[in-house]
């Protein structure tokens, strides 16, 4: 018990370092980066990209990375709901020492969805792309998301570190399992296609800068209009 009292106080006040930091423009900022709406137009440009390079075999792939964000997703909902662990915006012990710029969200926190799903889909493009700038861009990605989630108030970092750790886990897993299906029914199509290409790899990665650059001068206009 004396263990979980002192890691639970180390993760209050790195929340409170993370989201005791902030101004109006970052609120806005991150509100927004946060969404996971924003992001639909990323997540499109990515298949877009998978079916091209992949063929045939395109489906195939598009499917267990849709299977990988719903098992990390749905996982970290089922941990949630055993472990309920209140997030920080709804513990009386911080009631009124938050900046919650989204509001409080959900109840429970431990793990992140937000971290869980960023990670997995982080992990699993970088496993597939073989490609260090592709695996750059998504964990950077990734970890902002988590760090959002904290700044926001709604999560501890130890719910964004558990969430990574689970969606890194379920990636790699599902990643395995599909090579060893790619090997046994798709001829290997997916192991030669070898690592992403320059043209290949930019509508994805101009996109995910177009997206935070986008997001980034939105929170200067909301802030400048009042909107």
């Amino acid at each position: 018990m004396a263990l979980f009292e002192a890691l639970n106080k180390i993760d209050t006040q790195w929340l409170l370092a993370v989201n005791g930091v902030h101004n109006e423009y970052f609120d806005v900022f991150f509100a927004f980066f946060t969404s996971k709406e924003v992001w639909f137009p990323f997540y499109l440009v990515l298949l877009s990209v998978i079916f091209i390079k992949y063929k045939r075999a395109g489906f195939f792939m598009a499917l267990m990375l849709i299977l990988t964000i719903v098992l990390a997703d749905q996982g970290s909902v089922l941990i949630k709901d055993s472990v309920m662990r209140l997030r920080p915006s709804h513990a009386l012990a911080l009631e009124g020492r938050l900046n919650l710029p989204v509001g409080p969200g959900g109840l429970y926190g431990f793990v992140s969805s937000h971290a869980t799903n960023a990670f997995a889909l982080a992990t699993m493009i970088g496993l597939v792309s073989k490609c260090g700038r592709v695996w750059i861009a998504f964990i950077l990605w990734a970890l902002l998301t988590g760090y959002s989630r904290i700044y926001v108030g709604v999560h501890y970092p130890f719910d964004v570190l558990g969430g990574a750790l689970l969606g890194a886990g379920i990636a790699y897993a599902m990643y395995r399992l599909m090579i060893f299906m790619d090997h046994r029914y798709f001829a290997k199509r997916l192991a030669f296609a070898g690592s992403c290409e320059n043209h290949q790899i930019a509508p994805v990665l101009i996109t995910l800068v177009m997206i935070s650059v986008t997001l980034g001068i939105a929170a200067m206009l909301v802030l400048k209009y009042q909107l």
